[in-house]
């Protein structure tokens, strides 16, 4: 099992400041999502390798006016991020109005960059993305069995508003391809409950982390780490007090004590 911290959850600090952060409480890296037009990726580089942090890039920017444009801003943009150092790009890829075809396309795009660059590159499980249900992401995986996954589990439970039960197959099918997890833990009514060691949220932290043992040992008998994120974030995720606008808990204690949690349930 590698850690990563997700920074996106502490932008309040800058990123030197976020990375001590972050090492001193015992993780192997942390997240990132990079948008290279606005990045100096050579002192981005250094600076985690200064805190000898591993980099896992997230690719969430690609945009445009029309699939052609979008198609062109996801490879330009994916191509720049291969060229780092990185132990894996977590890409947000196509979105849900696209056709079967044309986020199919971006696959193949992304595949045909890691077979180049030899980065190991992922698509994460997401609401507004080519796998915002579990049925229609198991299309993908069916003529794309070689597809690699992060698997956020808590996007899908918000889509189907369940824990997934009436979806055994497309959930395993889905855990089968993951190389990288997201231990947010999510409802049937929103993608992050407040406080997951609560007893309120007893049923959907073990069903979440059935998902997560499944992925663990699936990696085991690959042979290969599993990438875990424990991705607890900021507001709007994040429940506050009207009004005040309070947190109601603690983002970076919740993620710390998911860290160590999984440490011993997932062994």
């Amino acid at each position: 099992m590698l850690f990563f911290y997700p920074i996106w959850s502490l932008l309040d600090l800058p990123l030197e400041k976020a990375l001590e952060k972050i090492k001193s409480a015992g993780y192997d890296g942390a997240e990132l999502a990079i948008d290279p037009y606005k990045t100096n990726l050579d002192d981005l580089q250094q600076c985690f390798q200064k805190h000898d942090l591993l980099l896992l890039a997230q690719h969430p920017f690609a945009k445009g006016n029309s699939f052609l444009e979008y198609e062109k801003d996801y490879s330009d943009k994916l191509n720049l991020i291969a060229q780092m150092d990185t132990v894996y790009i977590n890409c947000h890829t196509g979105t849900d109005y696209f056709s079967f075809e044309e986020n199919l396309a971006l696959l193949t795009v992304s595949q045909d960059i890691a077979a180049q660059s030899g980065t190991l590159i992922g698509h994460e499980i997401h609401r507004g993305r080519f796998s915002f249900h579990p049925k229609i992401c198991a299309a993908y995986l069916e003529t794309k069995p070689d597809l690699v996954l992060t698997a956020d589990f808590s996007h899908w439970c918000v889509v189907t508003e369940s824990l997934l039960a009436p979806f055994r197959k497309e959930v395993q099918a889905a855990i089968n391809c993951t190389a990288h997890i997201h231990c947010r833990v999510g409802s049937d009514e929103t993608p992050q409950v407040n406080d997951p060691f609560a007893p309120e949220h007893k049923e959907a932290l073990q069903q979440h982390l059935i998902w997560w043992k499944e992925a663990y040992s699936k990696n085991r008998e690959k042979q290969q780490s599993l990438l875990i994120t424990c991705e607890f974030g900021p507001p709007p995720y994040q429940q506050c007090l009207p009004y005040s606008e309070m947190p109601v808990s603690d983002i970076w204690e919740i993620n710390k004590k998911m860290k160590n949690y999984l440490k011993k349930e997932l062994v």
